[in-house]
């Protein structure tokens, strides 16, 4: 592209004025510097000043001491790569001491009364809150929560900015999305102690932690305590400190669920249909690439999944590992009626219907 004769500096705020990191950067900047929001940082349930990591467990101290520690015009934006939390108790304008309690508004009063910049074609890179020691709630939908770290979470439900191909699950930042890809990551991750082999990373560094490090990966938000997994943390938050047993009622039906993580999955696959994966073949839509990539056999014809005991192969890795526990003997479906036990659920069924017919 050919740019006419022009100032240095003009052409300079041009070129600057089409770099998404310096619109996002002036944009987060005209917020913090001209309002009294309060930027953080956070680290599990702790939060921490943005400009020296002080750590505190009470919004207000947090509040108080960026305000009278720290000027507006000293904050610098570093994490480049993630969203800012900002902290919107407290918004008003700096400038002539406009009372305003709306991001939106402020927006407006900044560039129309004091024609300060901002790009409102730019989408904004920050977490909305409105924190109080005793209280957590949704700056967005006021959805109560216990503790921080569960709130931080559920912003995951308001900017899903990158949603997991394999599971579905959306995240606001690019930090948290691959942090959850670890997850799925597929190969062979053999353990160095014990020489098992896991499909995924993260599920090997899991046993790891668990099985030959005896140490915990789930923090536990009342005490710092670390759980070996998330029902155990669960448990303990209701034997401990006497928390009562956490549900997630589905707001569009019935259907109750045991985790957000389970509640966030249903809401998109089964109210908002969110079936993005579409097979060139047939037609069919599926709520993940990892369903279509199992669907696609149907087709191919692929039998990519081989026992390493008797050289069977699948074109599914669940139907291989259906098959490996005929191996194992792992009869792990059992008939509640008469005790036999069964290595596949398919024989538990036909043994239902043959010896049981009346409970069928």
């Amino acid at each position: 592209m050919i740019f006419p004769e022009l100032p240095m500096s003009k052409l300079q705020q041009m070129m600057r004025e089409r770099d998404p990191a310096y619109i996002r950067e002036t944009n987060i900047l005209t917020i913090v510097e001209f309002s009294y929001v309060c930027p953080f940082k956070c680290r599990h349930n702790h939060l921490l000043c943005y400009y020296c990591g002080q750590n505190f467990q009470d919004p207000l101290l947090l509040r108080e001491h960026t305000e009278n520690a720290h000027h507006p015009k000293k904050f610098k934006v570093t994490e480049t790569k993630n969203v800012i939390k900002l902290d919107l108790t407290r918004i008003d304008c700096r400038l002539c001491g406009a009372s305003i309690d709306n991001l939106e508004d402020f927006k407006k009063h900044i560039t129309s009364v004091h024609r300060k910049k901002y790009y409102y074609n730019h989408k904004d890179s920050i977490l909305p809150f409105r924190l109080t020691k005793h209280e957590m709630k949704c700056a967005l939908c006021d959805v109560l929560f216990p503790y921080f770290h569960a709130l931080n979470k559920h912003m995951n439900e308001h900017f899903s900015n990158y949603v997991c191909e394999t599971c579905g699950l959306g995240f606001v930042d690019k930090a948290r999305f691959v942090m959850h890809q670890q997850r799925h990551d597929v190969g062979d991750f053999p353990c160095e102690t014990c020489g098992k082999i896991f499909k995924a990373q993260y599920n090997r560094d899991l046993h790891i932690d668990r099985v030959h490090n005896k140490r915990g990966r789930v923090y536990c938000p009342k005490c710092d305590m670390k759980l070996m997994s998330y029902p155990q943390k669960l448990k303990h938050l209701v034997e401990v400190h006497g928390e009562e047993p956490l549900s997630f009622p589905c707001s569009m039906c019935d259907k109750v669920c045991d985790t957000r993580r389970t509640l966030t999955i249903h809401r998109r696959k089964d109210h908002l249909k969110d079936y993005r994966y579409e097979c060139q073949c047939c037609g069919q839509k599926f709520f993940t690439r990892f369903a279509l990539n199992n669907h696609m056999p149907t087709h191919t014809g692929e039998r990519n999944y081989k026992c390493k005991v008797c050289e069977k192969s699948y074109p599914r890795l669940k139907t291989l590992k259906d098959h490996m526990r005929i191996h194992t003997n792992d009869r792990r479906y059992r008939c509640h009626i008469c005790g036999q036990a069964f290595i596949q659920n398919c024989s538990l069924k036909g043994h239902m219907k043959s010896q049981h017919p009346e409970y069928g």
